[in-house]
């Protein structure tokens, strides 16, 4: 089985897609002297994204100054970062947004967790002051369970298995995943941001979400990321056949400095954190 997702992972064809311009976006922008110029015509070679970006710069959600008509005026009004956090909306909406059966997640449940768990890692780097960029911290958040929907495509019946095994088994649900594929869906979202050459910094998050304690090269970026999908699954959105197997690591809250009155902040804001995400949720 592990041999199979190897095959998989490895070929950039069979992994769900992610935009070429994506792609080469995301490579250009780790360039600190990337222009605004260059990064706006790549942009523009994707007229799906192109449209979003406009649709998103014009949103109640990022309050541009004033109206935005192209890719680089927006590049110009909100800055490269937040552009980038749009291209990454744009593109995973594409690959979040399906029914996990397996999972026993739909596609509107995986989405709204995914963005949760986005907005409220950036609010936690806000309020612990991280120095963690807040659009660093919102996609790293965002893509964390990537590694989900490349399992649920290619082995919906195994995850089946995997369902079964949880009612009777005293191993986390990670444990089970690692058993019965020889990978957990970290290792898998991590393999495949590998594959499409993304910054070192998403794959560990994606790598140790629910293992913070192992981050060596990021540990407060994962921490907040675990943080913010712990309060989120036990908010109930994006509760799947995992349920609440993982428990709080102490060590995430250690590292972040993060109080019982934090926790209790974090839980009483989701209902306001998705209604500042409605714009978000239909692009």
């Amino acid at each position: 089985m592990k041999d199979q997702i190897d095959i998989i992972l490895k070929d950039i064809h069979k992994l769900p897609p992610m935009s070429n311009v994506v792609i080469k976006v995301m490579t250009l922008i780790q360039d600190p002297a990337v222009s605004i110029h260059d990064l706006a015509t790549e942009i523009s070679k994707d007229p799906a994204i192109t449209a979003s970006i406009i649709k998103l710069s014009n949103s109640a959600y990022y309050r541009a100054s004033k109206p935005i008509r192209t890719v680089q005026e927006s590049l110009m009004t909100l800055g490269i970062k937040t552009v980038k956090e749009i291209i990454l909306l744009t593109a995973s909406k594409k690959i979040l947004n399906k029914d996990l059966p397996g999972y026993q997640l739909e596609a509107d449940a995986m989405w709204l967790h995914s963005l949760v768990v986005a907005e409220l890692s950036a609010r936690i780097s806000i309020q612990k002051k991280t120095n963690i960029p807040k659009d660093l911290a919102f996609t790293s958040g965002l893509l964390h369970d990537i590694g989900k929907v490349i399992l649920a495509q290619f082995f919906p019946s195994k995850i089946l298995e995997i369902k079964q095994e949880l009612k009777t088994s005293k191993l986390s649900f990670t444990e089970v995943e690692r058993k019965y594929f020889g990978y957990d869906h970290q290792e898998v979202g991590m393999k495949a941001l590998e594959t499409w050459n993304f910054p070192e910094e998403l794959k560990e998050v994606v790598a140790y979400h629910h293992n913070p304690e192992l981050a060596v090269k990021f540990p407060k970026l994962v921490a907040m990321v675990h943080i913010a999908n712990q309060i989120s699954v036990i908010s109930g959105i994006g509760i799947d056949i995992g349920g609440i197997s993982h428990e709080l690591s102490a060590q995430a809250v250690k590292i972040l400095g993060i109080t019982e009155s934090d926790i209790e902040s974090y839980y009483l804001s989701i209902p306001e954190i998705q209604k500042s995400i409605v714009d978000l949720q239909s692009i």
